[in-house]
């Protein structure tokens, strides 16, 4: 199996290509490797954006994530954040099961690729939203054994979205979803060291930065063999956690404005503008995010001067 011969490195480059728009008919090459012909290429209407890669019986698929606010448009905007993304985010912050459609979409294809090649076996990929994607269709997956291995890069932990029996199927699959966090992404909301989680942790070992850069895998660092550089989990994440719990609760007062949003009267959209910015300077400029970028800024400086 090609995808069992990629290093982190390639993994990362794999799933960048969703965000580029590849050609169907194509073939998809990594670092010299061949991964396969891409022979799907699928746009549903809610948003849900997904290739998949044949080569024999090996199949590849990528969830594509959010295009983001400077590559979006208002199709985009709609889709990927204000029905997808804003529900995910008041579902943590109202600890109910709120599944947008665009999760539904991206299980119902899986289970229709899985069942179309039954010796197949799947390989998924997923960035941002397309991870997110992609936990919600491997906990609806009807059938487990064909996944082969899965890499999920900088999602928001969705365990709070998934029913009981998705949960024990998540469980069973474990071993073969790999979850990658950069603890310094402010995306990646709600996780934690215990189970609760899609997949097993991969504690990226990263440095702060842009927020936009550090998404889009900015703080990911490889070793000469193109292995990522990961670290066990420590102090510091488990003060991220924390303050990522303090700060949902913090930000808990916005939810019943994003909630029912649409029903504002004419001036919605100069008041949606407005509650916008709040997030962003809440995200951003007053979140656990700085706090903890100080922190972790001081307590290096402190053992440097040692």
């Amino acid at each position: 199996m090609i995808n069992e011969e990629l290093t982190d490195r390639d993994r990362v480059e794999l799933t960048k290509l969703s965000y580029e728009a590849p050609n169907v008919g194509e073939t998809v090459v990594v670092a010299g490797k061949r991964i396969g012909q891409l022979t799907r290429d699928v746009y549903a209407k809610d948003g849900m954006q997904a290739f998949l890669i044949e080569n024999n019986n090996e199949i590849t698929v990528l969830f594509k994530g959010s295009y983001g606010f400077k590559k979006g448009n208002a199709t985009t905007w709609r889709d990927e954040w204000l029905n997808t993304n804003w529900p995910i985010f008041l579902a943590m912050l109202t600890n109910q099961r709120q599944v947008p459609s665009a999760l539904v979409t991206a299980s119902r294809y899986l289970n229709r690729w899985l069942e179309e090649f039954p010796d197949g076996h799947f390989y998924i990929y997923g960035h941002s939203l397309g991870a997110i994607n992609a936990e919600y269709a491997l906990a609806n997956c009807r059938f487990p054994d064909q996944i082969a291995g899965a890499y999920l890069y900088e999602g928001t932990n969705i365990w709070r979205l998934l029913t009981h029996k998705g949960r024990q199927l998540v469980a069973q699959l474990r071993g073969r979803i790999n979850t990658y966090v950069d603890i310094y992404d402010p995306v990646t909301l709600g996780y934690t060291a215990s189970k609760r989680m899609v997949g097993k942790l991969h504690y990226v070992d990263s440095l702060p930065m842009n927020p936009v850069k550090q998404h889009m895998w900015g703080g990911y660092r490889f070793d000469g063999n193109g292995n990522l550089l990961e670290k066990e989990v420590d102090q510091r994440f488990m003060d991220s956690s924390k303050m990522q719990q303090a700060f949902l609760s913090r930000t808990g007062r916005m939810a019943n404005y994003l909630r029912y949003h649409r029903n504002l009267q004419t001036d919605w959209q100069k008041e949606s503008e407005q509650r916008a910015e709040q997030i962003r300077e809440e995200l951003f400029n007053h979140s656990f995010l700085q706090d903890f970028n100080e922190q972790d800024k001081n307590s290096k400086d402190s053992k440097g001067g040692s």
